[in-house]
């Protein structure tokens, strides 16, 4: 899949994603631990709707731009950042207001009034800047400036949790204060890229078109890919109670981070593996075949130590409150590793031009997921939510081996 000449920078720039990914592991761990200790279920629950909530309508508002940009786009970080940014800024404008006013109808078991709303408008304009600036770095490989952000943000979060644990904070609302703090660094590297930086090089009308084209072809998969993430979060809620999510995010919150080296790993390979396939006329099965078995061993071993990490967090650090949450280890573990296969599996086929079979391989996982989701957590809780998410994965991982397995065959027969 890798040239000698393109391998490099691709495995240098997945390692520093990696690194970073290990930093925000390191902080979410500690949050979600410190968290726990002051606010009761139902709160936690409180504050992982309004995270999920932003996060899924953050994807909105990127267009499905992300994934062409760093697949085709290179330059310097201030001029690819600036650039980013200008091309999703009419989602971020469109998202924010659908985001408040969804914020104020939520099922959030206290009421957040206007703050708590804004809040969440404003996380997610600040988070799409943090979305850009890994983006920048991927087309720049710019580490400077990318470190920053991850570390800066990083602390701000991990330093906000610990005063609000030593305050004995139980309200949830100053508890999201500290994730929308998080994003100032992407903010001022903003500042910095607009007030310092180079005039960029703008993509040209036909540039900007084709990016927009692929992106669109591939907003239905970020959609269903984001609406299988966080589905099981925004239903738990509405079809059972915030304290069964405030129980369910303890867990997933830890045992997702299992997926995230592979992912980076693939993100940072996009534009290299690209320009192999583009380059090469080789046979592509057995590279994807020795692809997708690293990836699956390291996702088990990954999600294996996780998964121990989270019982033994359960079993000693947290409250009793939530030793519930010990009965979704299993099956979250199991729906982690299948997920980070769909993610190796929709990375291949990125590369090699079938955006369209990735966003039908995600809508058909989607439904699979909703439709567990609908009919397994109301009766089960929890429990129901994770052997969904299962099912929406498991799907979604068939349709991508089917439509691997049709592109490879139709590339040697070309």
């Amino acid at each position: 899949m890798e040239t000698k000449e393109t391998g490099g920078s691709a495995r240098n720039a997945a390692i520093i994603l990696v690194g970073s990914q290990l930093l925000a592991a390191v902080a979410a761990l500690a949050v979600n631990m410190l968290a726990a200790r002051v606010l009761d279920p139902s709160a936690r629950g409180d504050l992982a709707y309004a995270l999920q909530l932003t996060y899924f309508l953050g994807v909105f508002a990127m267009m499905g731009l992300e994934r062409p940009f760093m697949a085709s786009r290179t330059g310097s970080f201030n001029s690819e950042y600036r650039v980013f940014m200008r091309m999703v800024r009419p989602g971020i404008h469109l998202v924010i207001p659908i985001a408040i006013v969804l914020a104020l109808f939520s099922p959030f078991s206290a009421s957040w009034l206007w703050v708590g709303a804004l809040l969440i408008g404003l996380y997610i304009g600040l988070n799409s800047m943090v979305v850009g600036v890994r983006v920048a770095y991927v087309s720049s490989l710019d580490l400077k400036k990318f470190g920053f952000n991850a570390i800066t943000s990083q602390i701000i979060i991990i330093l906000g949790a610990l005063l609000l644990t030593l305050l004995n904070v139980s309200n949830s609302v100053l508890w999201l204060v500290v994730y929308v703090a998080s994003g100032i660094p992407a903010l001022i590297l903003m500042w910095t890229a607009v007030r310092r930086g180079e005039e960029p090089n703008w993509p040209s009308e036909a540039e900007t078109k084709a990016l927009r084209r692929r992106g669109w072809v591939l907003l239905p998969s970020a959609f269903s890919n984001s609406a299988m993430t966080y589905a099981d979060r925004l239903l738990l809620p509405i079809l059972s109670s915030s304290a069964q999510l405030g129980l369910y995010v303890t867990v997933s919150t830890v045992i997702q981070m299992a997926t995230w080296p592979v992912q980076q790993w693939v993100d940072a390979s996009l534009r290299n593996w690209s320009k192999a396939m583009k380059e090469s006329t080789a046979p592509i099965r057995g590279p994807i075949l020795k692809l997708m078995g690293q990836s699956i061993l390291l996702l088990i071993g990954f999600t294996v130590a996780l998964s121990f990490a989270t019982y033994l967090m359960i079993l000693y650090v947290l409250p009793d409150a939530y030793m519930a949450a010990m009965n979704v280890i299993i099956p979250l573990a199991v729906s982690s590793v299948v997920f980070g296969i769909t993610r190796v599996q929709q990375g291949i086929l990125i590369s090699l031009g079938a955006e369209g079979r990735v966003s039908l391989v995600e809508l058909i996982g989607t439904a699979a997921s909703l439709v567990a989701y609908l009919a397994l957590i109301p009766s089960l809780g929890m429990l129901g939510a994770a052997y969904g998410s299962i099912v929406g994965y498991g799907v979604t991982a068939i349709g991508g081996a089917i439509a691997l397995t049709y592109v490879a065959r139709a590339r040697s027969r070309a």
